[in-house]
């Protein structure tokens, strides 16, 4: 992936460009963190590495990437919303749906975007996109941003990839020597000292606390991996990426979000604590 022009993370891009190289491109991903500004750049990003013609995409200089970058791309929809409320109604998210039976007309992908899904899409309109969500066709890219990602069903978002801009918030001393002892303890030999580091989990408002963390340092160890800078915890960081591949990294981030998801639903933390040591330890052991 080529980022000139765009100021993301270091972690961010690594995750991206993980992603492009495992060939583990979704069909439909909720963009969270930072700011309104900020979620809408990376939105602008994906559309145009999605329908640029350049073998480093997007360059931002194809006939495709300006014609996005303008929001005049033809493959390019952006949800209409209606009333004051600016609401994207059911009525819209079924002519969608429609409009993904159709082939892309100059692009090798379409992408269909929704600002502020969280705010704008009422339970009804949501439904419908499930239905799309649940059976996704080829060659299609669904882009949601949300300030509040709770704010959607746990279906629409067991659905999605969840890519989360870095936010201006202090991490706590006491959440990063929490989270930094799960993920030392993943990478230990014995399981002892990883059962006693998620145990921490059992507690709803801890488990909030340190999960995200968790994430962010293996953000961090997925930067490390393709050269790029670790910005929360180097030394972690460095320890995690000589351990571990890049595929268990991105596989160990993608249970720490399945976590975080059961946390907001509301789960037995007892068993989620147990069930995430063991995730863990199948992820980082496994051949």
């Amino acid at each position: 992936m080529n980022f000139l022009g765009f100021d993301f993370s270091d972690s961010l891009c690594a995750e991206l460009s993980a992603m492009e190289e495992s060939r583990r491109i979704p069909h439909a991903v909720i963009v969270t963190g930072g700011s309104d500004d900020s979620r809408r750049e990376l939105v602008r990003f994906l559309s145009m590495w999605s329908v640029c013609t350049s073998h480093s995409s997007p360059c931002g200089e194809c006939p495709q990437c300006i014609k996005c970058n303008s929001k005049n791309h033809i493959d390019v929809y952006y949800a209409k919303g209606t009333g004051k409320t600016d609401s994207i109604s059911v009525d819209e998210v079924r002519r969608i749906t429609a409009d993904t039976a159709i082939l892309p007309n100059e692009a090798r992908r379409k992408v269909y975007v929704m600002y502020d899904a969280d705010r704008r899409m009422g339970a009804e309109a949501l439904n419908a996109l499930l239905k799309t969500l649940e059976e996704p066709p080829q060659d299609m890219l669904f882009l949601l941003t949300a300030e509040n990602p709770k704010a959607l069903p746990e279906t629409i978002r067991s659905r999605c990839v969840t890519l989360t801009m870095e936010s201006d918030s202090i991490i706590s001393e006491e959440s990063l020597a929490l989270a930094r002892e799960i993920l030392e303890g993943i990478v230990e030999t014995g399981e002892l000292r990883l059962l006693k580091a998620c145990w921490v989990l059992a507690s709803r408002q801890k488990a909030l606390q340190v999960l995200p963390v968790v994430r962010l340092l293996l953000s961090d160890a997925l930067a490390v991996s393709v050269c790029a800078q670790a910005i929360y915890d180097p030394q972690t960081a460095s320890l995690l990426r000589r351990r571990l591949t890049k595929d268990k990294i991105i596989r160990l981030i993608d249970a720490t979000s399945d976590a975080i998801n059961k946390v907001n639903r509301n789960v037995n933390l007892t068993l989620l604590s147990t069930w995430i040591c063991g995730e863990y330890r199948r992820i980082s052991w496994q051949k």
